[in-house]
C-alpha cells in the first residue's frame, strides 16, 4: 500500500492550523507521514547523487521506492496567539516569484521521474494565507501571466515571462518552465483562524505520477 498524501494532509489539518515557517511545515508534514506510515523512511533536504545541486524537501522511501515532496509556504503578514503560542508570520510578497517557484518544483519532480529509477510518484504542496495566489491576475498582460495559479487553471507545456518582466524580477529565474504533464490548479481550504483575509489558509497539491 503506497502513500496517500491527501490523507496525511487531512490529519495534519486536524492538528495544526498554522506554521511559523516553511521548515516548521516541512517537519510537521514529515512527522505525520511517519506516524501514519511507520514502515516509511523519511529524508529531509535529500540530495540525489545525479543532481548534486538539488535538494528535495521531503523524500519518502516506501518499499524501496522514492516519493519526493516539494513544499512552498508563502504568507501575508499575520499575528495570532493560539493556546498561548505567538505566531508572527512575515509578509513574503513577490508573488510572481512564488508562482514561478511552485511550477519549477513540478518541473524538478518531472526531472526526478525521468532520472531516478526508484521514482514511484511525487507531490508538490503549496500552503498560503495570501489569497492572491488563488486568483487569476487582474491584468491579462502582466509579466507573470503564464505562471498564474488561479483556481481552475491547468498548467502544462512551456511557460515564459511576459515582455514586461524586468531583469531584476527574472534574476536566477530566467529560464522558461517546461512541463510534460498537465496539472490542474485546485485550491482547497486548509484552516480558518478568524474573519480576516490573512486568517484563512489554502492548500494546493499536485501529483506527478
Amino acid at each position: 500500500m503506497g502513500l496517500n498524501l491527501y490523507t496525511v494532509i487531512e490529519r495534519l489539518k486536524s492538528k495544526r492550523k498554522i506554521f511559523v515557517s516553511e521548515a516548521d511545515f516541512q517537519l510537521e508534514l514529515a512527522w505525520n507521514i511517519r506516524e501514519l506510515y511507520p514502515e516509511a523512511q523519511i529524508r529531509l533536504e535529500f540530495c540525489p547523487d545525479f543532481a548534486p545541486s538539488m535538494r528535495v524537501d521531503i523524500l519518502v522511501l516506501m518499499d524501496d521506492r522514492w516519493i519526493p515532496i516539494e513544499l512552498k509556504y508563502k504568507t501575508k503578514a499575520y499575528w495570532k496567539v493560539i493556546n498561548g503560542e505567538l505566531f508572527s508570520l512575515k509578509n513574503h510578497a513577490a508573488q510572481d516569484l512564488g508562482r514561478y517557484d511552485y511550477l519549477r518544483d513540478l518541473q524538478r519532480l518531472e526531472y526526478l521521474k525521468e532520472n531516478a529509477p526508484l521514482f514511484e510518484e511525487g507531490y508538490t504542496v503549496f500552503l498560503t494565507n495570501d489569497q492572491s495566489y488563488t486568483k487569476n491576475p487582474r491584468d491579462p498582460d502582466c509579466a507573470y501571466k503564464e505562471f498564474a495559479l488561479g483556481d481552475g487553471a491547468t498548467k502544462t507545456g512551456v511557460m515564459r515571462w511576459g515582455e514586461r518582466a524586468s531583469a531584476g524580477t527574472m534574476k536566477y529565474r530566467e529560464e522558461p518552465i517546461s512541463l510534460k504533464g498537465a496539472y490542474n490548479i485546485n485550491w482547497q481550504p486548509f484552516s480558518n483562524l478568524d474573519d480576516s483575509s490573512a486568517g484563512n489558509f489554502f492548500i494546493l497539491v499536485n501529483r506527478v505520477k
